[in-house]
């Protein structure tokens, strides 16, 4: 089993999406929980289903959603992408295969969504670099504060959880999944 996250815009989708394929493995997306949640209760964004929901809400599906990834942990062969899940294996000793942390400059992720949202006149780029950066920066703050509370874990110092940790500010995703897949062989895992 291996394990990917990172804050928004890390560019773990990607990569998890880039394992799972090469590895043949089911990937299975956390945040994915949270947004289906969200649709259900009316939201547009995870963003706003986690500020206008009462904290006791958000907290009781955190704990449901990990129950769900501890459950696709034990059927092995699988790509989990959480951004606790790999604290959640470290402290309760649930068996990894590799867990991987992706994390880049927070200017780089803000221009990565802009660049995803095709946005071509330069004012609308501007509001809209403005809107994702705090829309980011208050994300990144909510979920360290939640994932403290939760369950202990010191979010800034992801290399206490992960077995590999990498900033791609300045990588493509093909570089980052190339140096994820020479770091697993280098650690004995090849594709099957």
């Amino acid at each position: 089993m291996l394990v990917i996250g990172g804050p928004g815009k890390s560019g773990s989708s990607t990569i998890g999406k880039m394992l799972a394929e090469h590895f043949n493995v089911d990937r299975i997306y956390g945040g994915k929980f949270f947004r289906e949640e969200a649709k259900r209760d009316g939201f547009s964004s995870v963003k706003d289903f986690l500020e206008e929901m009462p904290k006791e809400e958000i907290e009781r599906l955190d704990v449901e959603v990990d129950e769900k990834l501890r459950e696709f942990a034990k059927k092995g062969s699988v790509l989990i992408e959480s951004k606790t899940f790999a604290a959640i294996a470290t402290k309760e000793d649930i068996p990894c295969t590799a867990k991987i942390w992706l994390d880049a400059d927070l200017d780089v992720r803000v221009e990565r969504a802009v660049n995803k949202e095709k946005i071509e006149n330069p004012i609308y780029r501007a509001i809209r670099r403005f809107q994702i950066r705090r829309e980011l920066s208050g994300r990144y703050k909510i979920d360290k504060q939640r994932y403290k509370k939760l369950y202990g874990i010191d979010y800034e110092n992801p290399e206490k959880y992960n077995d590999l940790v990498i900033d791609n500010s300045k990588q493509t995703p093909e570089e980052t999944f190339k140096l994820i897949i020479n770091f697993l062989k280098d650690a004995g895992i090849k594709k099957e």
